[in-house]
């Protein structure tokens, strides 16, 4: 009985391994490019921006030799783009840009180095950018979003004259173009624009300093008005009885406190009006930027995935994808 024991684990002993070892290949999962490429479309779809970056390294890595190099390359760039990283986004375009000058994403990255660039708030780089492409690249669908982007851009930075001069640019080269009559309505809000009327902060100021509360009523803040005046009257109102019955002291009191209240009340009208300047125009324009926005198209990605939707398949060992064995 021992000697059958023995020879029964000695057996075992050989032939588990074998066999542990054959189920561990049947149960492995030979990842493709393009199942690697869905999976970090995935995370990028669904706003997973850090984890999408990741995957399309690991792409680079794992298929460094791959055809869909490019494709990798942009959607990384992407991905940090979408997720605040413009650093890292305009490093990746770039790589494109050196690595595949002719490549399927070269010019669509370009643009979107230039948005990363207006994210910056290098206004310089990012209108250098868009220029190029609509002049180097007319016929790319990337340069007219490139003229509508640099036209926002422009308003960003409050020239209205040469944002009128990019959308008229525009018009000119893209007559044709299916949402023109868009930038038309952006054109008619922008001379809206400029012909915004302007409250003066000189004016409100010296409203204020005559009548304590008249600037903010002229800045349409007629809660504040009232309340400082009010404030600075019962300050005036209590000087005055101090002096009146020969209470020097308590004049000096309250005539120092309220002098603060006083010069508050001038430099607050004066912003009071900044303040109403620039909020009608923050509101036409949000409504060019509103127009404008779904031909800059800088949030919607979906039309960027035809390049690597239909192409996805299941492992085949005859076929020329090149293919990793992980294994769980």
């Amino acid at each position: 009985m021992s000697l059958f024991l023995s020879f029964f684990l000695m057996i075992s002993f050989i032939t588990v391994p074998f066999f542990s070892s054959f189920c561990s290949a049947e149960q492995g999962i030979f990842l493709t490019e393009d199942l690697q490429l869905r999976v970090a479309d995935t995370f990028l779809a669904e706003g997973e921006y850090y984890r999408a970056v990741t995957e399309y390294k690991r792409f680079s890595i794992l298929f460094p030799e791959s055809t869909k190099g490019d494709y990798a390359l942009f959607r990384t760039g992407i991905a940090s783009y979408l997720g605040d990283e413009q650093g890292d986004a305009l490093r990746s375009f770039e790589t494109l840009a050196n690595l595949y000058p002719d490549g399927n994403y070269t010019i669509l990255s370009r643009y979107f180095a230039g948005l990363s660039l207006w994210k910056k708030k290098d206004y310089a780089g990012a209108a250098e950018t868009f220029d190029r492409i609509a002049r180097s690249a007319p016929d790319s669908q990337a340069a007219p979003r490139a003229l509508a982007a640099w036209a926002l851009l422009e308003l960003d930075r409050d020239d209205p004259s040469a944002t009128e001069a990019v959308l008229q640019r525009f018009i000119a080269d893209y007559p044709d173009h299916p949402e023109i009559g868009r930038i038309r309505e952006s054109l008619a809000l922008l001379h809206q624009y400029q012909k915004l009327p302007q409250k003066s902060e000189l004016l409100a100021g010296i409203l204020s300093a005559i009548l304590p509360g008249a600037g903010y009523v002229y800045a349409e803040r007629y809660g504040d008005g009232i309340t400082a005046f009010l404030i600075n009257a019962l300050f005036v109102a209590g000087t005055v009885t101090a002096v009146t019955n020969d209470w020097y002291p308590a004049a000096g009191i309250t005539g120092g406190i309220g002098l603060p209240f006083y010069f508050g009340n001038i430099y607050g009208s004066a912003n009071a009006a900044k303040k109403w300047n620039r909020t009608r125009k923050r509101e036409v324009r949000g409504r060019i930027v509103a127009v404008l926005d779904d031909i800059i198209d800088d949030k919607n990605i979906s039309p960027l995935n035809s390049a690597a939707e239909g192409t996805l398949s299941s492992p085949d060992p005859d076929s020329g994808t090149e293919t990793r064995q992980i294994r769980y």
